[in-house]
């Protein structure tokens, strides 16, 4: 049996560090969101941990959290579960941020990841090699917050401070015409099992509304080759756990090409129970 946090604020908690505390407008955002992860995760005889969970009540359970953070693991343990194995904090904020994913290489023409403002402003003032204008995003982001579409001249206040919680990645904001999802699990020695190639429908604000298993081979091959990747750096940098990767094709003049790596979660997702359907690869 299982006790459960769904705590899908965890890249604010990531970005925040020790002794973050979730607004309450965040706590409303998340409800509906939790209500549909739960469904798909929970099972009848497990339980959902949150803040009013008595103390004590889940003993003899399996703490398991969406992400574990320091704020979740010890709402788990007050509850009395048993915390099943975890990577550290850093660990964690390493693998998730942005930075992490750049440094694997660029998959975007144009991309890349800034810690000096004068870079990154120069880098906004100048033409972008396609799309409209440059999307600029925090270290941390999750369900398209932390996002900003900016061109040449336009107010840019708002980078120092971005730049200051660790840097931003700037890229092209280009037209998408797909968003994939691939899921994984990696084991504390490095092997992994891979999932199925799902899409994945989102809002218009970049929050996750559906995931479906997808048949793209080609698309497919091209996942799996960056999820090799992913999963031996994360193993290297300490992770083990869920994980997963975000991609998307977009429109190029008048070609649709694919961008393989434009996220690392190193932590569970909303599509994860559709996409981690284990299947054998040789």
């Amino acid at each position: 049996m299982d006790a459960w946090i769904l705590n899908l604020d965890a890249d604010l908690e990531l970005a925040a560090g020790l002794g973050y505390a979730p607004r309450k407008s965040v706590q409303d955002a998340m409800k509906h969101h939790a209500i549909a992860l739960a469904k798909a995760v929970v099972r009848e005889e497990d339980v959902i941990v949150d803040d009013a969970t008595p103390v004590g009540s889940a003993h003899g359970f399996v703490g398991r959290a969406f992400c574990p953070t320091p704020r979740a693991l010890a709402m788990l343990r007050r509850a009395g579960a048993a915390v099943e194995a975890h990577p550290s904090f850093d660990v964690l904020r390493r693998v998730n941020a942005r930075a992490f994913c750049q440094e694997l290489g660029t998959t975007l023409r144009g991309a890349s990841f800034d810690r000096d403002l004068a870079q990154a402003r120069a880098k906004i003032d100048s033409t972008p090699p396609m799309g409209i204008g440059w999307r600029v995003k925090r270290s941390f982001g999750f369900a398209g917050r932390g996002q900003r579409v900016v061109r040449s001249g336009e107010d840019v206040a708002f980078l120092k401070t971005w730049i200051d919680e660790g840097g931003v990645q700037i890229e092209p904001n280009v037209e998408i015409v797909r968003e994939y999802a691939m899921h994984g699990m990696l084991a504390k020695d490095g092997t992994s099992s891979l999932g199925v190639l799902v899409t994945q429908t989102c809002d218009a604000s970049g929050a996750w509304l559906s995931s479906e298993r997808a048949k793209s081979a080609e698309v497919e091959r091209a996942m799996v080759d960056q999820m090799d990747l992913v999963g031996r750096a994360l193993h290297d940098a300490g992770y083990f756990g869920p994980f997963a990767i975000d991609a998307f094709e977009y429109r190029d003049a008048d070609e649709v090409r694919l961008q393989p790596r434009s996220e690392i979660n190193a932590r569970y997702t909303m599509g994860f129970s559709t996409g981690f359907a284990v299947v054998s690869r040789p």
